[in-house]
């Protein structure tokens, strides 16, 4: 009588090794040293199953856990409807936040979403006591497009003991085309930091058309052969947007092809090109 054989245990090597050493390196590849397959696991499936809404606007409001308010904001912020006014009067409520953490999350939230009327906020928070809020609200105003702006930047760019504050305050100077922020920029050129020193050169080519290099007498002798048009080839501001790092389910499914950003025009300065590479 003819009986079926039994699987040769010799083939279950072969065939399984290709997926057990596959798996395993995912997980190995997703995991740090102190995280689990557990863990993995969690952040796999995450995208698939994101938290309500409501359950993160609630969150927003907790008392007890700034970690949580600051995650809520994040979250909302980040997402397609974030720019909805609801969510917009949630970041202006908290940015007044007892937190720095969350303070700087609304700030980043009003880069995104806010308007004109939410300058004056920023501009307040360029004296925030902790460094890392002072650079959201500048970074913030460089999205935001307010002309009353570019003396409290200048000051920041001047004074602040954080090169990254100066940094992104000279990047947001590049919209107003007066002297006195020609000046400042110019001035900006002697920073000690040289990722100031840059971005304000970056500035200053905005703002005149000109490439004239890192040392300020060329932009003073431009200045003064051309005192009635010194703008007169300025290049339209542009800044570009933020794009989210792929998460892990994005990084194994390759074959999605990339989302494009473009760069944009602050709020208040009207729409960019597309076209546009940049500031």
């Amino acid at each position: 009588m003819w009986t079926k054989p039994r699987a040769s245990s010799h083939l279950v090597g072969p065939l399984w090794a290709p997926a057990v050493c596959c798996l395993a390196g995912l997980v190995s590849g997703c995991t740090g040293p102190n995280s689990s397959p557990g863990d993995v696991f969690a952040d796999l499936i995450e995208p698939l199953i994101p938290p309500k809404p409501s359950q993160v606007a609630r969150e927003a409001f907790n008392v007890y856990d700034a970690d949580l308010r600051r995650r809520s904001v994040a979250l909302l912020s980040s997402s397609y409807f974030g720019q909805e006014e609801p969510y917009v009067r949630m970041y202006r409520l908290l940015i007044d936040d007892q937190d720095p953490t969350v303070r700087a999350a609304c700030a980043h939230a009003l880069g995104l979403h806010g308007t004109t009327q939410d300058a004056p906020t920023l501009i307040a928070l360029l004296k925030d006591d902790t460094g890392f809020v002072r650079w959201e609200a500048a970074k913030a105003l460089q999205k935001i497009h307010y002309p009353d702006a570019a003396g409290p930047l200048m000051q920041v760019m001047a004074d602040d003991e954080d090169p990254d504050v100066r940094l992104a305050a000279a990047a947001a100077l590049g919209q107003y085309p007066t002297r006195a922020v020609f000046n400042s920029l110019v001035g900006a050129l002697s920073d000690h930091n040289f990722g100031v020193v840059q971005t304000a050169e970056v500035s200053l080519s905005q703002l005149t058309g000109q490439e004239l290099g890192t040392d300020g007498g060329p932009w003073l002798d431009f200045a003064a052969k051309h005192p009635g048009d010194l703008f007169a080839a300025q290049k339209r501001y542009t800044y570009m947007p933020y794009q989210k790092p792929p998460s892990k389910l994005k990084k194994i499914k390759f074959w999605d092809k990339p989302q494009v950003v473009h760069p944009q025009a602050p709020v208040g300065l009207g729409p960019a090109d597309p076209d546009d590479s940049g500031a």
